[in-house]
């Protein structure tokens, strides 16, 4: 693990301040608003609805009310007008006639309306009006309804009380519901985004530290590994040329059978040293443009002069047109070889290479052989990690594909192994895809 990708790791913003920023706090401003202009419509809708009870109670007294005053009789008239204060909905019911005189009363009423617009306007035009108002100290909205004869003539006028804060009460308790229910909600999510941003922040902590654990135990190994190697490289070298000389002096069949499985052991070891070597090296050091499909010929021509006559095909299936990657090309190379290396000796017959090119922005690298594939038990994760193999004890190292994760790693790629669905394994690597050098080196310099 780099210390790059951990860096990224810590100054990335996590999913949840981005959920709540983009989706939650707009969600809940558009759920404000759409509840603001819903209950705006229930007020006006409620607000009519009052309107038309007034309505229907002066629809339901008018033909009474017009044959007791065309026979003068107000007893009647004020016996229909105490008959609708007391249905309790109304707080003032009046009579006057075409000169805003009253007839008769009942609750709150005015006196005299011949000084009044809205009665004016009733008596010239016959159609009903109405307002908001104030009566006798009180807010009130009042309805003046016409009052026919039979025959459709204008008799006088008829006006309705009802309190003001009848329309607002009646509205009050469903605001409050609704704004409640919208509070709780809202709260309910950020409380659920700042348990989860808690807890997350707590997990980034622990894989953070269990990373950075990973990457001072890589480097420990590292550093083990090229002191070792190091030690072990002069005896190795001396050992195999005095093997050497020796088969120049011991010409018998015997000696040369013991001295060609001496220098064979030394090779295995010398291989040994060579990669404790590479995984200890810098992950990368300058890079430049590389022709990916290049360094696939170039990893397979280095793997094919260590296979021997019976070994596994190796087919490789590359565009001719340059692919670009900017890389460490001697790093990424030494990745493709170990990759190569260790899907020819899985392999039972066959190792093909092709490259997925689907996307504009990246590049993969499939090698898949035809071998046994990866065992059930064995995660990504394992078989990655130093000395880990699946091979029989004195036939791997267990460095190889550490190798290849440790530079793909530092290279902002990505390395994935499965089992592929025909069988055997596949494995890929993935890195941004460059444009051009020629073209990118203008770009940049414009």
């Amino acid at each position: 693990m780099t210390k790059r990708y951990i860096l990224q790791r810590i100054t990335s913003p996590s999913w949840q301040r981005a959920f709540l920023f983009y989706l939650v706090l707009p969600l809940l401003t558009l759920s404000g608003l759409a509840i603001g202009v819903a209950l705006e419509q229930a007020r006006e809708f409620q607000d009519q609805r009052l309107r038309d009870d007034l309505k229907l109670v002066g629809r339901a007294i008018r033909l009474p009310l017009s044959d007791a005053l065309l026979s003068d009789d107000i007893p009647r008239v004020q016996a229909h007008l105490d008959a609708v204060f007391e249905l309790g909905r109304v707080y003032g019911a009046s009579v006057y006639d075409t000169n805003g005189e009253l007839v008769a009363s009942a609750g709150v009423t005015e006196l005299d309306l011949s000084e009044s617009v809205l009665a004016e306007q009733v008596v010239s035009t016959g159609e009903q009006r109405d307002s908001y108002r104030e009566v006798a100290g009180r807010d009130v909205f009042s309805q003046f309804i016409p009052v026919h004869d039979r025959a459709e003539r204008l008799i006088g006028f008829m006006q309705l009380n009802r309190r003001a804060e009848d329309f607002q009460q009646s509205f009050s308790r469903l605001e409050r519901i609704a704004w409640v229910s919208w509070s709780i909600v809202a709260l309910a999510l950020v409380g659920i985004l700042a348990v989860g941003y808690y807890r997350t922040r707590q997990q980034q902590r622990l894989e953070l530290n269990t990373r950075l654990r990973e990457h001072e135990k890589m480097a420990a190994i590292g550093q083990l590994a090229r002191g070792v190697a190091h030690e072990l490289g002069a005896p190795l070298t001396v050992i195999s040329g005095r093997a050497k000389r020796l088969q120049g002096h011991h010409p018998d069949a015997e000696s040369q059978r013991q001295l060609s499985a001496i220098r064979g052991q030394v090779e295995r070891l010398t291989r040994l040293v060579q990669q404790l070597l590479d995984f200890s090296r810098t992950p990368i050091s300058e890079e430049g443009y590389e022709s990916i499909a290049e360094l696939v010929r170039q990893a397979s021509v280095a793997v094919q002069h260590e296979q021997k006559a019976d070994a596994p095909e190796l087919v490789l299936d590359l565009p001719d047109t340059p692919v670009w990657v900017r890389v460490d090309g001697s790093r990424l190379e030494l990745a493709l070889v170990n990759l190569l290396r260790n899907a020819m000796q899985a392999a039972t017959k066959q190792v093909r290479v092709t490259m997925d090119l689907t996307s504009q922005a990246q590049c993969t690298v499939v090698v898949a052989d035809d071998g046994q594939g990866l065992p059930r038990t064995s995660t990504m994760e394992h078989l990655v990690e130093p000395f880990t193999t699946t091979k029989p004890i004195g036939e791997g190292t267990g460095l190889g594909l550490a190798i290849v994760a440790h530079i793909i790693d530092a290279h902002e790629g990505r390395f994935t192994l499965q089992n592929a669905t025909s069988g055997g394994c596949e494995a890929r690597v993935t890195l941004p895809r460059q444009k051009h050098p020629a073209k990118t080196y203008q770009k940049e310099n414009q």
